[in-house]
């Protein structure tokens, strides 16, 4: 595959009509009434759960009218988990369809459940939320306001009155990934969020009687949720969801499904395109379908996009599907997106382009040093934060996203967070440059890694975690003499400690992003298990 480049008079626009044309009120989308196209959710196990939305609108009537019974008043808050299955999704639309506020919480970890608990349930207390839906006892936050209401009593299909409240101003609270501090929950208008998911559906150009939407993507981050969950809602188009774990113990099982469900859209960070394309396929995949594959919620490297479809172009998979984008949820989800049917483009000093701003997003770059600070005006962006110290309304004028980027031929790059970047002998180096030498030069066996600033004797340095399988011990060593010894060469800075662990040992936010300050002290503190550190280079 060769570098695409477009010359300036060659730059793509999206259409504005995409976000100013009329669409649907959230009231209207959670009402999928009249639509026989389905929404399947596939368990682990390989287990499905489908139901036409006709009958998903009658589920959702029948649970906002338990929640109402419940107690649930127009414009109460409610928690919930979202779940990649059909009783926890027909629950949370119920909220609006009752006319409540959705709380979209993070899982608990499988460590330091307490922390978490005592961190979400301090933002819950500040917002007053008295409900939470949930089918596990100690899978949420408790607090002594707060009820659970079991999901399972929210499930039915008889025909009820449908509640048909107005849902309220602030319609969806959903937490950033960040890992500083206490939590903030993004407070999202429901008029913002029903347009942000017109706009959505129409860049994607979803068609009832052509598409399936199909991703492993968890649904309580705003990439499965709002950008695609969300947009194939809207559309009435058939889609699939199968259980993010699915994809982590088997990375084969993503364009398996696609080719299984005749997928055209669907969408993952960029490390779920890499593990994609170092496992073997069984014969007969065909992926031809595929014309519409987001790749955004970290930095977009240009080989991994090359080793991808090395993999999947011999199964029909169309270049041009690819589609670099960023967002964040203080922007609802999409700010910028390769054009639909154009491919990814090979930008200045290798980065990957991110595309032009989507419909309805303005942003600029500070003046300055190139990279500079991206700011985002936008008619998607947020309320405010929701913290432990109550409601932070958002400042008037662009928003500061603390992420670098920079503009050329009008597409966006984002380089990376502003907090992770070292001056190294006169000029910049991002924690995210290291993590992409290292996965471009350290072999098939590295599976993820993660950089993180710190300060040593000779000034700001970076350290660099290297994940690999278990069955990877033998070559972790040299793994890691070789990801020190591509980093020094290629950005000027020699990385130290190297550690190599076993797969899963970084942590990582809701997104799959690293936790770099957690990381930061769980390695300069030797707090990560000695079990799982396979090899370490001072």
């Amino acid at each position: 595959m060769t570098q695409l480049d477009l010359p300036p008079s060659a730059a793509v626009t999206w259409p504005d009509s995409y976000a100013t044309a009329p669409g649907l009120s959230l009231e209207e989308i959670v009402r999928p009434y009249g639509s026989s196209t389905t929404i399947t959710f596939v368990a682990g196990d390989g287990t499905r759960d489908t139901a036409r939305y006709d009958v998903l609108a009658r589920r959702i009537a029948f649970g906002a009218h338990r929640l109402r019974a419940a107690g649930l008043r127009p414009g109460d808050p409610v928690a919930v988990t979202l779940a990649n299955d059909l009783p926890t999704v027909t629950a949370a639309l119920a909220v609006w369809a009752a006319g409540g506020t959705l709380v979209s919480l993070p899982p608990p970890p499988r460590r330091g459940r307490e922390e978490h608990a005592a961190r979400f349930g301090a933002v819950l207390d500040a917002m007053d939320c008295r409900l939470h839906l949930t089918d596990t006892a100690d899978a949420v936050p408790s607090t002594g306001r707060m009820r659970a209401v079991p999901i399972a009593a929210l499930q039915g299909e008889d025909r009820v009155a449908d509640p048909e409240p107005t849902v309220p101003r602030t319609a969806l609270v959903q937490f950033t990934s960040g890992s500083l501090g206490s939590p903030k929950g993004v407070a999202v208008r429901g008029d913002v969020f029903a347009g942000h998911l017109k706009m959505i559906s129409r860049c994607f150009d979803l068609d009832p009687a052509r598409d399936t939407v199909a991703t492993w993507l968890p649904l309580y981050h705003d990439l499965g949720f709002v950008c695609f969950f969300g947009s194939a809602l809207y559309a009435r188009t058939t889609q699939t969801h199968a259980d993010p774990t699915s994809f982590v113990l088997d990375p084969s099982r993503w364009l398996t499904m696609l080719a299984r469900e005749r997928a055209t859209v669907s969408g993952a960070p960029n490390f779920g395109f890499r593990l994609a394309a170092r496992v073997p396929y069984p014969d007969g995949l065909d992926l031809s379908g595929m014309r519409a594959c987001l790749n955004a919620a970290e930095r977009v490297i240009w080989p991994d996009l090359l080793d991808f479809h090395r993999v999947a172009g011999p199964l029909g998979f169309p270049w041009e599907a690819i589609m670099p984008a960023y967002g964040l949820a203080e922007g609802t989800v999409g700010v910028s997106c390769t054009p639909l049917g154009r491919g990814p483009v090979h930008g200045p000093d290798g980065h990957v382009s991110l595309g032009p701003p989507l419909p309805g997003n303005r942003y600029t770059v500070a003046p300055g040093e190139r990279p500079g600070s991206l700011l985002l005006d936008s008619d998607w962006l947020f309320e405010g934060y929701w913290t432990a110290d109550g409601f932070q309304e958002r400042a008037p004028g662009p928003f500061d996203t603390d992420d670098a980027a920079f503009v050329h031929d009008g597409e966006l790059y984002v380089i990376g967070r502003r907090a992770d970047v070292a001056s190294v002998s006169g000029h910049n180096v991002f924690a995210e440059d290291v993590e992409a030498v290292a996965l471009g030069t350290a072999g098939p066996a590295l599976l993820g890694c993660a950089a993180f600033k710190h300060r040593g004797e000779a000034g700001e340095r970076f350290g660099l975690v290297l994940e690999v399988s278990p069955r990877a011990r033998e070559v972790a060593p040299e793994l890691a003499r070789a990801a020190r010894r591509s980093v020094t060469e290629a950005l000027g800075t020699r990385p130290a400690p190297v550690l190599v662990v076993q797969q899963g040992a970084i942590p990582r936010t809701t997104s799959g992003k690293p936790r770099r300050s957690v990381l930061r002290d769980a390695v300069l503190g030797a707090e990560l298990p000695p079990r799982r550190v396979l090899t370490t280079l001072a």
